[in-house]
């Protein structure tokens, strides 16, 4: 299986496990750091040995969280969309941050 079709798996397994029928509440921009830095939901990047992977995997984690925040939310105003992506472009941001500086730490320490 190619990487392409190992991510659409990832997406696919994390939307069946989420309830489309809730929509209307905005993620919370904590929570998805720390959701997205213990690995939810699962992404292929996870099992790369690249160095580049884990921040790979944020990105895998976020697009995945975004295509489904977008589908649960269909039915919410323009706004209302836009909020939620950016609250998921910022919890990427951060979680990439806390991600360096801890491999920043770990080298300056190890």
């Amino acid at each position: 299986m190619d990487d392409k079709d190992r991510f659409i798996k990832a997406y696919h397994d994390f939307r069946n496990s989420v309830d489309l029928t809730k929509s209307g509440v905005l993620p919370d921009q904590e929570n998805l750091v720390w959701y997205i830095l213990m690995g939810v939901p699962p992404v292929p990047a996870d099992h790369e040995p690249d160095e580049d992977a884990p921040a790979q995997a944020i990105d895998q984690r976020v697009n995945i969280l975004k295509a489904v925040f977008v589908e649960a939310n269909r039915d919410q105003s323009d706004e209302f969309i836009d909020e939620g992506l950016r609250r998921y472009d910022g919890a990427a941001k951060m979680a990439k941050a806390l991600l360096k500086e801890n491999n920043r730490d770990t080298v300056v320490r190890g």
